[in-house]
């Protein structure tokens, strides 16, 4: 039970007003001797009507009125609260919410002037309603005030130094410390290879060589034939062959010459039937040196293999790579807190890298370890975010303010030094509206919803407002509550 204590200078009405504000639903009000509060019947009336109206059990105690003792006698089993030779107002806890007062609270009997006893109880009744009516309006509407923000940005860039020889940030000149960290990643990749080759073997057969010519022939072994249909195979001659000379006019039955030949290419398509005809090293006229297959040309053969190549291999380190700076960054901010590490800031050095198979290799899949050394250059998150903060906050309006907690920084290299780099700083700043709230609520304090609905629109920095009123019935009344205790405001910035 949460006690209100109140003095002599206080008034009925403060009584009122931190019963309404107690968030406890059980009070106990004790008013100190002097008071003229609880000497008055109608005041004890009000109290217990606002406690009944807000579902509170309240509880008084204090320097009540005294009165004379009543008679001895009472109906049996009442009791009426008090003890012949104590004072009440060192009894237990009065409770209010009955409306009835016991014997001891009630006042001495009043005399009307003849006639005007009517008017005096319709006069006092009225005083107690009006007070009661007050009481109500003032402490029991409350307001829940929503002010919407869209979020808003400013993005700006700056180009600064990051130092190492220097210790602390530097804002006039544009200087932040920067530290140098080296830290050690090893993996292992397992890629897919996608390379291709082709392998078989050569088709093989025996070709005759026709001289039409009056002089002999001679060619070497390796002399290439080509066929003169069919998309001009090449083969070579396997051992060298000399024609001798054709007489003159030779048409049939003219000297010739067999030989073997290999196909220059794998595959199946050398496998030539026997009868085709074939052009002879250099010699372009056919009517004069022609070769004839023999025989049908077999043996050939081929077949399409995956292996690794250069292009996997190129592929697997430079994802591993990433993988392995990533591992490297996120270590040295964990173990660096609030720093941050620049784009082009972090340097790798390969300390070993070994792959399961090799170019050319046939396989469908193949794995790479690597071992780097990576040096980072580094530099305080904070330390940036101060300096670029401080950069654009002349340019802020005035009804905003920069949220440094919802606040973004990055970085980029421009120029790298033995000590000192050179770097341009970006910001995404959040801007969120600077409102007073007292003074928000100080505003729209027991002003019509109209008046409310114009001021809130006023504040440039929000895009929209809900008001919920309640108990619901008193937005019957139009105004907001009289008390700035009854309004709450909240704050809320959409994405």
């Amino acid at each position: 039970m949460k006690r209100l204590e109140f003095n002599e200078n206080q008034k009925l009405a403060d009584v009122l007003r931190a019963i309404s504000e107690e968030l406890d639903k059980e009070i106990e009000i004790f008013v100190q001797p002097g008071s003229d509060i609880l000497k008055i019947s109608t005041n004890i009336e009000v109290i217990g009507s606002l406690a009944e109206s807000l579902g509170k059990k309240v509880v008084i105690k204090g320097d009540f009125e005294e009165v004379p003792k009543e008679p001895a006698t009472k109906e049996k089993g009442e009791n009426l609260g008090f003890v012949e030779g104590k004072d009440v107002a060192t009894q237990e806890e009065v409770p209010v919410k009955k409306t009835r007062l016991p014997s001891f609270l009630k006042l001495p009997q009043l005399r009307f002037p003849k006639g005007r006893k009517r008017i005096y109880i319709a006069a006092g009744t009225l005083v107690a309603s009006v007070v009661i009516m007050f009481s109500v309006v003032w402490f029991v509407p409350k307001a829940n005030v929503t002010l919407m923000a869209e979020t808003q940005f400013k993005e700006a860039e700056l180009s600064l130094i990051a130092s190492s020889s220097s210790e602390e940030v530097d804002i006039d000149k544009g200087i932040i410390p920067l530290k140098v960290l080296e830290t050690n990643q090893e993996d292992v990749l397992e890629a897919k290879a996608t390379g291709t080759k082709t392998v078989g073997t050569q088709a093989e057969g025996r070709v005759k060589i026709v001289n039409r010519e009056t002089s002999s022939k001679k060619f070497f072994a390796g002399t290439k034939i080509k066929t003169l249909t069919g998309g001009s195979l090449n083969f070579t001659l396997d051992n060298s062959a000399t024609v001798s000379a054709a007489p003159l006019g030779c048409t049939n039955n003219c000297p010739e010459a067999a030989v073997n030949v290999t196909a220059t290419a794998i595959g199946e398509k050398s496998n030539l039937p026997a009868g085709t005809k074939f052009q002879v090293g250099s010699v372009t006229d056919t009517t004069k040196v022609v070769a004839e297959s023999l025989t049908n040309f077999t043996g050939g053969s081929s077949k399409k293999l995956v292996v690794v190549s250069s292009e996997d291999q190129k592929k697997a380190k430079e994802e591993l790579l990433k993988k392995l700076e990533e591992a490297a960054i996120e270590g040295l901010e964990k173990d660096n807190p609030g720093v941050i590490v620049p784009d082009g800031g972090l340097e790798a050095e390969v300390l070993n890298e070994v792959y399961s198979r090799k170019v050319g290799e046939e396989a469908n899949n193949f794995r790479l370890s690597l071992q780097v050394k990576f040096t980072a250059k580094v530099f305080s998150e904070e330390d940036l975010k101060d300096l670029l903060i401080d950069s654009i906050s002349s340019t802020i309006p005035d009804d905003f303010t920069i949220s440094r907690e919802n606040s973004s920084v990055e970085s980029e290299i421009l120029e790298g030094k033995t000590d000192d780099l050179k770097i341009i700083g970006k910001i995404k700043a959040s801007l969120t509206p600077d409102l007073d709230m007292n003074k928000v609520k100080a505003k729209i304090v027991g002003k019509d919803f109209s008046s409310t609905d114009q001021y809130l629109k006023s504040l440039n920095s929000i895009s929209g407002f809900e008001i919920k009123i309640s108990p619901s019935l008193f937005r019957l009344f139009g105004v907001m509550p009289f008390s700035k205790n009854r309004i709450e405001i909240e704050l809320v910035q959409e994405s």
